[in-house]
Parts: C-alpha cells; structure tokens; sequence
C-alpha cells in the first residue's frame, strides 16, 4: 500500500495520513460506505475489514508513527475504545522517548550543534529591550498543552524577560524570583523538540541583543528536525557548528538511571517542577500550591507525585552502597 501525507495526494485522506497531519486518533466507523478508502478498496475487500483506526505514536512534539487497528464488525472504534486507543499511542510514544534518552545518556558519541542569533530582538520584532544577560535553563510540558520555561537572569536580564513577554503572543506569562524566573508557553520551546529526541541543551544565553545555543544530539536521533525547529523559532540562526564528539567516559549514575528509566511522565515533571520553581530552597521560593497551579493540578495531585518521585530516587541512593563519586 502507499499512503501519503501531501494534502494534494488522494491517497492522503485515509486515517493514516489524517493521523499524521492532525496527531489525532482517526476512525473510519464504515469503511464500505466511505469513498476516502477507493484508493485501497482492493485491499479492503481482500481482507474484508469494516472499521479501522489509525492511533499517532506521539510524545510532546514529536510523532513516532502510527498503529492501525482494524475490525471486521462496523462502528467498532467509537467512546470508550477511541479513548483508550488515545491513551496508547501516547504511552507507546512516552516509551519510545524514554529509550531514546536512555541510550543518549549511555551513548559516548553525540552530535554538537552550534547556533547563533546575532540579533534575536530585532527576529522577534522586541524593539525596547535593554541589555542583560537571560539563560534558559529547563522546559517542562503541561497537562494544559502549554510549557513552563525556567531560567536565571542578571543585570538588566528581567526586562529582557519582560519585553519578549510583552511582544511574544505564546509567552503568557512570567514569574521571577531571586534570580530566576517561570515563564508559561503555549507553544512548546525549543528545549522541549531537543528533548523529545534525546537531546539536551547545554547553554542557551541572551546577552548583547544576541543569542547563542549549543545542543547536543545522540547520533541516532532525528538531527534534521531539531535544527529546523530551531530555524522555525528563530528564522534568522546561522548553524555555525555541526560535529560529531565523543564525551567524556562517566558512567550514569544511579540518579540519572531512575529519572530516565522510572520516573513516570507526571512524576518527572512534579520533581523538576518543584526543583527549578525553588521548592525545596529555604525558605522556599514557591508553595506547593503555587508548583500545582504552574502544573495546572490539584495540590494533592502534586505532592502525591513528588513524593513518589523522592520515594523512588532516594530508594536507590540508600537502599545499597554507592561509590564516592555517584
């Protein structure tokens, strides 16, 4: 069978291709009786299939593939099932990522890209920003679709904040404290494409009206769709620096293969909410209440994940003896 995603392409209207397009569950509840199938009505008769599903393998902003379930009874993918198949596709793509930052983590190689914006203001159109100094630090994705960004300022750095804020329709929102900062996104950062690839962000700085970001990428990751989200955000990036590096040799530890490896999704986010928001600074810099509110969840919600999360780490930091250096 071909299939396509080109909108112009016939053989693109089929639920596969929909799948693709909108990352979204699609069902076809009577194959017979809809004619965006007459490009496999040959194959539909082969089988003698009546309904069929075709469920997005997706984490974050990323889409993996698609699995296609077909039934022979018509009306076989409606309510409860159409949620369930849902859920799958998004555990299938959470499990797919997790791999692939568990192999970056062990993987000795990775590919070092290097970007710079000479002038990000005049890029995103932020014509009264002041000079300072603006790191970007960690993005965490929420129920609600959007993104919480954390990083630290200096100097002027919190009117730079402020500008893009102002001048920017997907930052909604900016709290500071001591230093740092939480901005709300609604469209997911850069620093969330790097990661749903395996990939990190090792320095991502404003200073000077410039922008420089250096990320690395394990060599097995979709390389091409990191740089052109990057070129997406920021239309005017120059790649000054493309290479593949061999890093130095230290073994994960014990920490960094529970957070990659048993964390769950929302437990992940619980703790590196809490950690980047100054939760468990003293005094703290955030509430509980104020960490739930930013995750859009319950207080109970989130303490309840967080204590899972300290449960599990510091389970397998006391429960044997650990080097020095671990």
């Amino acid at each position: 069978m071909t299939i396509s995603v080109d909108p112009d392409d016939e053989r693109s209207e089929g639920p596969t291709g929909r799948a693709i397009r909108t990352g979204e569950v699609q069902t076809t509840q009577n194959v017979a009786a809809d004619a965006r199938h007459d490009p496999w009505r040959d194959h539909v008769e082969r089988y003698d299939f009546r309904s069929s599903a075709a469920i997005p393998v997706v984490h974050e902003d990323a889409t993996y593939g698609v699995l296609n379930v077909y039934s022979e009874r018509p009306g076989a993918f409606e309510g409860e099932e159409r949620s369930v198949m849902r859920q799958l596709g998004e555990v299938v793509g959470h499990a797919i990522a997790a791999a692939e930052r568990k192999r970056a983590l062990m993987s000795d190689d990775v590919v070092e890209l290097a970007f710079e914006v000479p002038d990000l203001f005049t890029t995103l159109n932020v014509v009264d920003a002041t000079d300072g100094r603006v790191t970007f630090d960690h993005a965490i994705p929420v129920e609600s679709g959007s993104y919480l960004l954390f990083g630290t300022t200096t100097g002027d750095g919190a009117d730079v904040v402020r500008s893009v804020v102002e001048h920017r329709p997907h930052w909604e929102t900016v709290t500071f404290h001591d230093g740092g900062f939480e901005a709300r996104l609604s469209d997911p950062p850069v620093l969330s494409a790097v990661a749903s690839v395996g990939g990190s962000v090792e320095r991502a700085v404003i200073e000077d009206g410039g922008f420089s970001m250096t990320i690395h990428a394990p060599p097995t990751g979709d390389v091409r769709r990191i740089i052109d989200r990057v070129r997406e955000v920021y239309p005017t990036a120059r790649l000054l620096k493309q290479r593949q590096i061999t890093r130095l040799k230290h073994p994960p530890t014990r920490v960094q293969r529970v957070m990659t490896a048993e964390l769950t999704e929302r437990q992940h986010q619980a703790l590196e909410a809490a950690f980047h928001s100054g939760f468990f600074e003293w005094p703290r810099e955030s509430t509980g209440e104020e960490v739930a509110a930013s995750l859009n969840v319950a207080p109970p919600t989130f303490h309840q994940h967080l204590r899972k999360a300290e449960r599990k780490v510091f389970d397998h930091l006391l429960s044997a003896s650990i080097p020095a250096q671990q």
